[in-house]
């Protein structure tokens, strides 16, 4: 799904950016599932450790390593984000994808002062958030105005799986993130406008446009719109932070 590609790939290429050459981190996979993103670190050289509340999801993590033959440099740990169980500084870079904190609704500034707590200092911070604007803005279009109004006001939500979350404004991330210890490099929409920029550039391109065919061109006009301040027009966030 076209969606889900470009996600993605905004997701990774934030991260890949700042990873390092030639020097093995010590990196927290924080509600890592099936490990799809922990692997692509692991791949990289790093050792990672994936954390999740499912037995089931990190069973599929050490599946996946295992297929690629990276178990060697894994650890799987079940746990909640709200009290790890690592050490102070225990990571070199701490990586929160999928939207574990909103889905810790009331207590997400727990999970942001855990999750930086246990990255070192001088060390990234990336979560990965639902954004308060998309949720309002869906609830608009589906009819539901009266709670479209209470998620404006409050952040409380429902995903579309029918848990909790709460969504985020950008102030609220700038400070949890700076009461917790740690300083904002950028927050960021994935993917921006996604179905009207869709729309536009089929229109430029004329019959016979095949969105899936163009995918990296599409992708390339989200990363350049993604770092220009279009951040609250995401379907998410993404949080790049570093450890005081």
């Amino acid at each position: 799904m076209l969606y889900w590609f470009v996600y993605e790939s905004l997701t990774w290429n934030a991260v890949a950016a700042v990873l390092p050459e030639g020097r093995s981190l010590r990196i927290l996979d924080a509600g890592g599932g099936s490990g799809k993103y922990g692997a692509l670190f692991a791949e990289r050289g790093h050792h990672v450790t994936v954390l999740d509340l499912s037995p089931g999801m990190l069973e599929q993590a050490k599946a996946r390593f295992a297929q690629r033959g990276l178990l060697a440099r894994a650890a799987f740990e079940v746990g909640t984000i709200v009290s790890l169980p690592f050490a102070d500084g225990a990571f070199d870079l701490v990586f929160c994808e999928g939207d574990p904190v909103s889905y810790c609704t009331s207590q997400y500034r727990e999970a942001i002062a855990e999750l930086c707590r246990v990255a070192a200092a001088g060390a990234y911070v990336v979560l990965g958030v639902d954004n308060r604007q998309s949720y309002f803005l869906g609830a608009l279009e589906s009819g539901k105005k009266a709670e479209a109004m209470d998620i404006l006001l409050t952040g409380r939500a429902t995903c579309p799986y029918g848990l909790p979350v709460h969504a985020f404004t950008l102030r609220e991330l700038e400070e949890a993130v700076d009461a917790a210890g740690a300083e904002v490099v950028e927050i960021f929409g994935k993917p921006i406008l996604f179905r009207e920029m869709l729309e536009a550039l089929g229109a430029a391109r004329g019959p016979g446009f095949d969105p899936w065919e163009a995918r990296q061109e599409f992708l390339a006009l989200q990363e350049r719109i993604a770092h220009e301040g279009y951040a609250t027009a995401g379907g998410h966030l993404q949080v790049m932070a570093r450890r005081r």
